[in-house]
């Protein structure tokens, strides 16, 4: 999952191979919608097709991140400012979409390895 969602990060470009448009990853970053999630129950800004980091719901340092997570705790972030991503999957599913911290804390690890 990680290889096909870096060529987000990579705006458009993963292993020298174009996949998408620079201007076609710009694209997600168009605010389509922000407020309370009527499914999750919680706050949330959306692009196009992925949930952007803000102040309730902060992925990383950078402005440019954007991710999407999954029934049972997975997570993929996307930061093109880093030109990273991370995503995880797991073989045990925990309850529901939110307020799963296995994969958020593999996240904000990645970030501090990077900063250190």
């Amino acid at each position: 999952m990680a290889t096909i969602q870096a060529a987000v990060a990579g705006r458009g470009e993963v292993g020298g191979v174009r996949l998408l448009s620079s201007a076609g990853c710009d694209a997600i970053f168009e605010e389509q919608a922000m407020g309370t999630d009527l499914v999750l129950g919680v706050p949330m800004k959306f692009g196009m097709g992925y949930g952007l980091t803000s102040d309730a719901t902060p992925m990383g340092p950078n402005p440019h991140i954007c991710f999407w997570g999954g029934w049972g705790g997975s997570l993929v972030v996307n930061d093109l400012d880093a030109n990273l991503t991370v995503a995880y999957v797991m073989n045990r599913m925990g309850e529901g979409t939110v307020g799963d911290m296995r994969a958020a804390t593999i996240v904000m690890a990645t970030y501090v390895a990077l900063a250190g």
